[in-house]
């Protein structure tokens, strides 16, 4: 029965998260990887997380290819993609970190390794800064892009959650919406394809237990992407990114209290 509402659990969040990523640029990685941590160690989570992230996005890629701004693409992927593979390193070398804490309170015990730790407070990082009013303020020209580049892709690597700095500089950068969601796609999918062979170099063959569970979370965001792009306007939906903050939060605050 357990089984079952995880799996539920896995279709409704790569469903879900798959459709907004029209809206808001980012989501499936960010909210697929803490439901992914609820039942395998983090550092496959990450991993699994990573081949629907790459699969669904070579869909989108397809679905809306034609919209992408190659000059974008250009300045914000070169810093992308070489600080991606950095991430993904500094990733492997975080999981040899071992337990950090024990947390025991009553019949509750929990064990929190430095990866889990890490990932969890990058969660908890990444919503608060939703929440700051100033944030939403910043804009950014398209020569800082290098800059966004290196975080986006440093951060993609590392933990996965690579969308939201790079939402932050090219969503305030003048772009059309479908130039917007479409140059995130690309870029998206080139951190992806860096990270995947990093991950699976230090994979001792434990995801093959979850190939099932990755097939069902991709069909399901195959569907979100069918119908996102189907649903998709000309202007982002703000409080999506509201949404997934708070969802990020107490995903996070589970990790590092031992939960997750």
């Amino acid at each position: 029965m357990e089984e079952l509402y995880i799996s539920l659990l896995i279709c409704i969040i790569s469903f879900t998260a798959s459709v907004l990523t029209f809206f808001s640029g980012f989501g499936l990685g960010t909210m697929l990887l803490p439901v992914f941590c609820l039942f395998m160690p983090v550092e496959l989570a990450v991993l699994a997380t990573a081949v629907v992230h790459l699969l669904n996005n070579l869909l989108k890629f397809f679905l809306i290819r034609k919209m992408i701004d190659r000059s974008v693409l250009i300045s914000f992927g070169i810093a992308a993609v070489s600080s991606a593979f950095l991430g993904a390193l500094f990733q492997d070398y975080l999981g040899s970190g071992g337990v950090v804490y024990q947390l025991s309170s009553f019949s509750y015990f929990g064990e929190v390794e430095l990866l889990s730790f890490v990932i969890g407070i990058l969660m908890i990082g990444f919503a608060i800064l939703d929440f700051l009013p100033w944030i939403n303020n910043l804009s950014f020209r398209k020569g800082q892009f290098f800059i966004g580049g290196l975080l986006s892709g440093f951060f993609g690597g590392l933990s996965g959650h690579q969308g939201a700095f790079r939402a932050a500089f090219l969503s305030k950068s003048n772009l059309s919406s479908d130039v917007f969601i479409s140059t995130s796609v690309c870029l998206s999918l080139l951190i992806d394809m860096v990270r995947i062979p990093v991950y699976l170099n230090s994979n001792d063959g434990s995801l093959e237990r979850y190939w099932h569970t990755i097939i069902l979370a991709c069909v399901c965001a195959f569907l979100g992407s069918f119908i996102g792009k189907r649903l998709f306007t000309k202007r982002k939906v703000k409080n999506i990114r509201l949404i997934v903050a708070v969802f990020l939060f107490i995903m996070g605050a589970g990790m590092i209290l031992g939960f997750i």
